[in-house]
């Protein structure tokens, strides 16, 4: 999965994002380290092991499976690889402890029986989550897109770092016009502003005027993009699998 933290929010009281371990951790006999706060199940302090990172607006991780996070209180907008499967290992989430089912969710009984909370630390990436060059390999800025630029607007990638999916921010211009030509179907967030995407009018925080799908053939073709609103008109844009070669920061 990958974030993006938009500008001009409440960013609340925690607005930091645990990722991995730390690097010692992830040596070979340093992962039992976290096992008691497994069978304890009682504590947040699992997270003393994990560095946390400023939640920047504008700004983003991605963060590929198998590694530990936890994210902060800055408003989000996140896009994933579609999974079901997860492991819940900190027990106390803002004040109250969650139930010790979500460590197991995805277990079978067996499993769970023969080899107890040892089974959940085998499920981890432990050289991907103790990378000790974390934070430059996995934190993500947008990178504009140069032949993207029109005079109306320009777009940046903002989600990147895997093959699963892409993502990129369109801005256009107050009273401006973008002709939007992409490789396939998609489905868009309007985040900001006010305008009409391919004759559809579109406002930004307004749920039922928000969102879109693009589909293959009006992607490919071009969709213009109207910014009718006085504020730049932000669109987040949402790819699926080997659509776009991986950017490269």
């Amino acid at each position: 999965e990958a974030y993006y933290f938009p500008p001009d929010v409440d960013m609340g009281p925690h607005p930091e994002t645990f990722l991995g371990v730390h690097p010692h951790i992830a040596d070979e006999g340093c992962h039992e380290v976290l096992l008691p706060y497994l069978e304890d199940w009682d504590s947040d302090l699992i997270l003393r092991h994990s560095p946390a990172y400023l939640q920047v607006p504008e700004e983003g991780f991605f963060v590929p499976s198998g590694v530990l996070h936890a994210p902060g209180s800055a408003l989000t907008i996140e896009l994933q690889e579609d999974s079901d499967v997860f492991a819940m290992l900190q027990a106390l989430n803002e004040g109250r402890i969650i139930s010790n089912e979500l460590l197991w969710k995805d277990v079978s009984a067996q499993d769970r029986e023969s080899k107890g909370e040892r089974f959940i630390l085998e499920l981890i990436d432990w050289k991907e989550n103790g990378d000790p060059h974390f934070f430059k390999n996995h934190h993500l800025i947008p990178l504009l897109i140069e032949d993207s630029v029109q005079d109306a607007g320009e777009e940046y990638w903002i989600f990147y770092g895997s093959t699963k999916f892409v993502g990129k921010k369109l801005r256009v211009r107050p009273g401006g016009t973008y002709r939007s030509v992409d490789a396939g179907v998609h489905s868009i967030l309007a985040w900001q502003g006010t305008g009409t995407v391919g004759g559809h009018d579109v406002e930004g925080r307004n749920p039922g005027r928000d969102e879109l799908l693009i589909v293959h053939d009006r992607a490919a073709a071009g969709v213009d993009i109207v910014n009718t609103g006085s504020d730049d008109l932000t669109i987040i844009k949402f790819f699926g699998p080997d659509m776009y070669p991986v950017p490269e920061a």
